[in-house]
């Protein structure tokens, strides 16, 4: 017998690969899940949503539809920035350029333990 998982993981499929999509059991027979795709840029929210539930109308019976408590959608970009602890490596190399080409990182020359330095006038 066919879980509703496997019929929204169906339904997904004929619009992304396999990779794209992360599902999971939210308890109860529920379903939700992460959509990771580039067909995503370019969209707002609502057009993802809308083109994720076009196709759960189409495909999938209202019963089925009412156990899907919802889908997070995100762009890889989206995804690096908001989950991967590594992101900030991407900015490293340009740093590292300006850096040994001489340039004098200001911010951190006036600052001492986090406080901005004051100028003081006698």
């Amino acid at each position: 017998m066919e879980t509703v998982m496997t019929r929204v993981q169906k339904v997904l499929r004929r619009e992304f690969s396999p990779k794209e999509i992360i599902l999971q059991a939210a308890g109860g027979g529920m379903v939700g899940g992460w959509i990771i795709s580039d067909s995503f840029d370019d969209l707002t929210a609502e057009e993802r949503q809308q083109k994720i539930w076009d196709l759960f109308r189409t495909y999938l019976n209202e019963k089925d539809r009412h156990r899907i408590v919802g889908f997070l959608t995100f762009t890889p970009l989206e995804k690096k920035m908001a989950f991967d602890d590594d992101f900030d490596d991407f900015a490293l190399p340009s740093k590292r350029k300006s850096l040994a080409k001489g340039a004098k990182n200001t911010m951190a020359s006036s600052r001492k333990n986090g406080v901005r330095k004051k100028a003081v006038s006698k």
